[in-house]
């Protein structure tokens, strides 16, 4: 069967046209919904172009404005054929059965996705109605902390944390790198850094209210990630090169020491899954270190990557807890049993004590967190991607990962707590969806009962 040469064409600048408009929607929905910068949300912008570009759903709904076009052809060829009665037979026939078709698939994906038969009882005893946190701190010395987004100062997310026990928040201002083996990144100009005072002024006088401690734990976003790179992969082509990266992240560093100890926040993050850097210079992390001692009081940190380097950090003698992006793989398979994450658990429980009495430092996981999608134990460190629309809701696959750490490792003797990743704030989720937000979901409940000291 021949294909006319205008068809393709035709077909091509719809596909293209739609594509655009899709992406360009896209970016203006990431820049708007979060609040970032441009800069910013070009970072989660680009990422989310690789990923719809590889899904084949993405692709299906590109082709969409074409199928209407052939449709509305179809119907004013009816129309020219056979005039009012070949104009309302067409339509109601072709529509009909397009609607049809799309309400149906469109209910049957929902059901699939929401199938998930989970028997959960919430028990409200474990909540903390009083008027402030319990300090549990006092009683066990671990953190109950949180990695919070979009709060400002909403009473209403703190009053929630409170509720459910959670006694710390993490604050993550980001640090903007254009690419990966650049220096260049964006300083914090003294209008950027008394807006932020006056915003976490604003968090922090309503966290004091509660009882509630803070984290500030800065970010580096590369704007540039191609080829799979990320700031764990940072790294300078010359010395010349690294010098001026170092200068660069020593001032960021240092300013929002400053902001933290101006503010008297409780705890302070030097960075975050830096691997690279961390290997390649570790004397001018030392320096660091010394300049933010300098210059901040309270508690001091690094996150590093779950894979390997919080093994091989230097430096943790200069801090005071060893810190882990904590996304350890936890199965091999969807749908695995508590007992199979266990004992995962137990073999990645292993390495970390060797680790904390190496240095005679506590453990804080400066990161744990777990979609609720099906499969979400196997890479808990993965974003989701357009295959979230589409895949399985699992909130009890959520719900048995943090079953499973409560079990082996909340109770270690070297363990001092954890920030959970993560909370978006202003009610931002019903549960209903695969992100790794615990609000309205069974874990959230869990984590207020693993909380709570009886």
């Amino acid at each position: 069967m021949r294909i006319k040469t205008s068809s393709i064409r035709r077909f091509l600048w719809f596909y293209l046209g739609t594509t655009f408009v899709l992406l360009l929607l896209a970016f203006f929905l990431i820049l708007h919904k979060n609040n970032y910068s441009v800069d910013t949300a070009a970072v989660f912008f680009q990422d989310f172009v690789e990923t719809m570009l590889t899904s084949t759903l993405f692709h299906i709904i590109a082709t969409i404005p074409y199928v209407i076009f052939l449709l509305i052809k179809s119907i004013i060829s009816d129309y020219k054929r056979n005039k009012i009665k070949g104009l309302l037979k067409g339509t109601l026939l072709k529509v009909a059965i397009l609607v049809t078709g799309l309400f149906i698939g469109n209910s049957v994906l929902q059901y699939y996705r929401l199938s998930e038969e989970l028997n959960y009882t919430w028990d409200y005893s474990v909540e903390n109605n009083s008027a402030c946190v319990n300090d549990y701190y006092r009683i066990d010395k671990k953190q109950r902390g949180i990695h919070v987004f979009n709060i400002s100062e909403n009473t209403e997310d703190l009053e929630k944390l409170k509720t459910n026990n959670f006694e710390w928040i993490t604050l993550t201002p980001f640090i903007d790198q254009g690419h990966y083996n650049k220096p260049s990144l964006r300083l914090i100009s003294d209008d950027s850094y008394n807006t932020k005072l006056k915003h976490y002024q604003a968090i922090k006088d309503e966290c004091d209210k509660y009882g509630i401690k803070i984290m500030l734990k800065p970010h580096i976003w590369l704007s540039d990630i191609q080829n799979g790179k990320w700031r764990s992969d940072i790294e300078m082509e010359t010395e010349q090169d690294w010098n001026t990266w170092f200068e660069n992240y020593d001032q960021t560093i240092i300013k929002y020491a400053e902001l933290a100890e101006k503010l008297k926040l409780e705890q302070f993050c030097i960075g975050t899954e830096l691997e690279t850097t961390v290997y390649e210079k570790p004397h001018k992390w030392m320096d660091l270190i010394k300049r933010v001692k300098a210059t901040y009081k309270g508690k001091l940190t690094y996150a590093a990557n779950w894979d390997n380097e919080y093994k091989e950090v230097p430096f943790w003698d200069e801090l005071d807890y060893i810190g882990i992006q904590a996304y350890f793989p936890l199965s091999k398979k969807d749908d695995p049993t508590l007992l199979e994450l266990e004992n995962y658990w137990r073999k990645h429980a292993e390495e970390i004590s060797l680790v904390s009495s190496k240095f005679n430092k506590p453990i804080l996981f400066t990161e744990l967190g777990y979609k609720s999608i099906l499969g979400t134990s196997k890479k808990p460190w993965e974003w989701n991607g357009m295959n979230s629309l589409y895949s399985k809701i699992s909130k009890g696959e959520q719900l048995l990962c943090y079953q499973a750490f409560f079990n082996t490792i909340w109770k270690k003797p070297w363990f001092h707590g954890i920030h959970i990743w993560e909370w978006q704030g202003s009610g931002a989720s019903d549960g209903n969806n695969t992100n790794f937000t615990i609000e309205g979901k069974p874990s959230l409940n869990l984590v207020a009962k693993c909380f709570k000291v009886y």
